[in-house]
């Protein structure tokens, strides 16, 4: 009995352990995650905002798409029904012996020029308000109507003559939803190079352990559990991954240098961007006064060779030119607007 009690049973031995492991300080890795995720969030909500604006931009061109090919439309009625009653007009003088039927051959080529026209545009502006109706949601394209359709000419506001400052251009600029994307993508890559310079630095963990034993190690061969806790601090430091993580380093530092020209490249090209836009916006506002006084002239024009034409002092070609001339001067005028 006494031997009995001096030999351990290796039979039955149970051993318990359970560890807790609290980072100290990691090279601001836990603090550049957690700032990554944040520019994350906002670049994403960025990205949103740029295809909300895209999506409108879109829309904004298929409105007044459509708004042209209703003015268009109207135009060309109108057209047609001058024709019409210009063909009238020559069938009745062919039977009074006073035109020929080669002037009635004319415009009834003038007549059919201006329906097949007509026809072009009424299915154009169909598809374009077909894909307006898909960009908006509705399905039925005649179930709605624009505000703008109808009308003509259109009010434009007033042409400013104070050219933009190369500061307020620069903020305009910045401003840009791409632009503020790239911010955001470029803060994102300078965060991942201090990533991956924190796999350099030495780490520092503080830990908590408790580990149980039965038999108990510290009351002889009793079968009882009998534990112990430890507390402390561990550092490490890298060593053997120095090399791999010094080409990691230099890697991200070039995927940033990249992103950083993209950005200025994006800079480059929003600005000549918007002074295109402004000098276009510019050469649209003389071409849309032009075009306002060739419709007057276009007009007056028509008026005094219908009235020749009926006193017979002017012949029908002069008549139909006319009126060609001012359908062209009309549809400039839409384009202009």
């Amino acid at each position: 009995r006494l031997r009995s009690l001096g030999t351990i049973d290796l039979k039955n031995v149970w051993v318990a352990n359970i560890t807790a492991i609290q980072p100290l300080y990691l090279g601001g890795k836990i603090t550049t995650g957690y700032q990554m995720a944040g520019l994350a969030e906002k670049l994403q909500s960025e990205l949103r905002h740029t295809t909300e604006i895209e999506i409108e931009t879109k829309v904004d061109e298929t409105y007044w798409q459509v708004i042209s090919l209703d003015s268009k439309e109207r135009l060309l009625r109108q057209l047609v029904a001058l024709l019409e009653q210009t063909v009238k007009n020559v069938d009745a003088s062919i039977a009074a012996g006073v035109a020929t039927r080669a002037d009635g051959l004319a415009v009834r080529t003038k007549l059919s020029e201006a329906e097949v026209k007509l026809s072009q545009v009424q299915n154009g502006l169909q598809l374009s308000k077909m894909l307006l109706g898909d960009l908006c949601g509705i399905e039925d394209a005649s179930a709605f109507s624009l505000a703008d359709e109808g009308v003509l000419e259109l009010a434009l506001p007033a042409p400013s003559n104070d050219l933009p400052r190369e500061d307020d251009l620069a903020s305009a600029v910045e401003r840009r939803s791409e632009v503020r994307s790239l911010r955001l993508v470029d803060s994102i890559y300078a965060k991942r190079v201090r990533l991956e310079s924190a796999d350099l630095l030495p780490k520092l963990y503080g830990f908590a352990s408790y580990s149980a034993t039965n038999p108990n190690s510290f009351n002889g061969p009793k079968k009882e559990f009998g534990g112990q806790y430890y507390l402390g601090v561990m550092l490490e430091v890298p060593i053997s991954d120095l090399f791999s993580g010094s080409f990691k380093r230099r890697q991200a530092k070039a995927d940033h240098r990249v992103k950083q020209l993209q950005l200025a490249e994006a800079r480059s090209k929003i600005t000549l961007q918007m002074k295109q836009a402004l000098r276009t916006a510019d050469d649209a506002r003389r071409a849309y006064s032009t075009a306002l006084k060739a419709v007057e002239m276009a007009r007056e024009n028509m008026r005094y060779a219908e009235v020749g034409y009926k006193e017979g002092v002017i012949p029908l070609l002069n008549y139909t030119m006319a009126q060609t001339a001012w359908m062209s001067a009309q549809d400039s005028l839409i384009d202009a607007q």
